[in-house]
């Protein structure tokens, strides 16, 4: 989201002319991921047609296509694709796109466990990164160090990314450095630290994007998370509510439906959590609501419905209801009926 795009200049203008992958790049942008699969394959269809195929600028879609799959966690598609873009840019020598292929594949095997490496690959992402990758390349080792349970050497290379992207004014690579590091912060039980490395990452998203973007929405999530960690849960509500009130004014472009799910039934366990059950019902309905009507085409909003709104539904139940009612009978009237 911040100077992915920077090869343009020297990619092949009739590709980057097509209206498919400026749809896509459009979609990519605004993370909505399924879309932007949807649309670079229509892009790379129309170069098999219709340009001359096995330019880098194919490969770099095929990379990015990897990308996107790796959002989304569908990992064996997105290492077919970025193993194909990496071996195509490798033979081209094509060394201003393949910083970020490098970068991709590390997270891939990050995101596998396969940390050593995911290391090996962001020094090789180090070795072509433009000023614009490089904070981004020591935020993903930091995050490897993190998973390896290394938090003094993850700490090393989230200061070292802070540090370069102040120098570089990379403020859009430093939000995420900020959060992630919070992150850490969070699930080690530093609580101060985290909160205020999600406000700085905040202070960074509203300046570098505006006040009402999704990045600053997941700032407001985190700081919820945070609240609930402390059992402050008028102040969780607070945060979460802002985060959604940001979620459900994005444009048709945003995939927002998972986070609002998300938020709906965090705001129903902070209302459980409080005593409100009426108010815990009625979040956690909305939240129910959109899963089932998202579930079958979507399988992460499945798996949301699965591991967690169905979970909230039964504390509700167990919280408030003792008066003999059975589970199945108040389920159905309060949530089928």
């Amino acid at each position: 989201m911040n100077g992915k795009y920077r090869y343009e200049e020297t990619m092949n203008s009739e590709i980057l002319d097509l209206e498919e992958f400026q749809t896509a790049v459009n979609y990519y942008n605004t993370l909505n991921y399924k879309e932007a699969i949807r649309f670079y394959e229509l892009a790379l269809d129309r170069i098999e047609e219709n340009i001359q195929p096995g330019t880098s600028m194919e490969y770099w879609i095929k990379g990015q296509l990897g990308e996107c799959h790796l959002e989304i966690g569908e990992l064996d598609t997105a290492f077919f694709y970025l193993q194909e873009a990496m071996e195509g840019l490798e033979k081209k020598d094509d060394s201003d796109m393949l910083g970020a292929i490098y970068q991709s594949i590390g997270e891939y095997y990050e995101i596998s466990e396969q940390y050593d490496t995911a290391l090996m690959y962001y020094d090789k992402a180090l070795e072509y990164a433009g000023d614009d990758e490089i904070v981004s390349v020591y935020r993903l080792m930091a995050d490897t160090y993190s998973d390896m349970d290394r938090k003094e050497k993850a700490l090393e290379y989230y200061d070292l990314a802070i540090e370069m992207g102040e120098k570089l004014n990379d403020l859009g690579s430093l939000v995420n450095v900020y959060y992630r590091k919070g992150i850490m912060w969070a699930l080690d039980g530093e609580l101060e630290g985290a909160k205020k490395c999600f406000e700085k990452g905040k202070e960074y998203a509203e300046y570098y994007w505006k006040e009402d973007h999704i990045k600053v929405a997941e700032a407001y999530t985190y700081l919820a998370k945070v609240s609930a960690m402390e059992e402050d849960y008028e102040t969780a509500y607070s945060y979460s509510k802002k985060a959604l009130d940001i979620y459900t004014n994005q444009n048709s472009k945003y995939a927002c439906e998972y986070d609002i799910a998300t938020i709906y039934g965090n705001m129903g366990y902070m209302n459980m959590e409080l005593g409100n059950y009426d108010a815990a019902l009625k979040l956690v309905r909305k939240a129910y609501d959109i899963a089932v009507d998202r579930m079958e085409e979507d399988t992460e909003m499945r798996d949301l419905f699965n591991d967690f709104i169905l979970d909230n539904i039964k504390s509700i139940y167990d919280e408030f209801v003792h008066d003999g009612t059975s589970y199945d009978t108040w389920f159905s009237e309060n949530f089928e009926n």
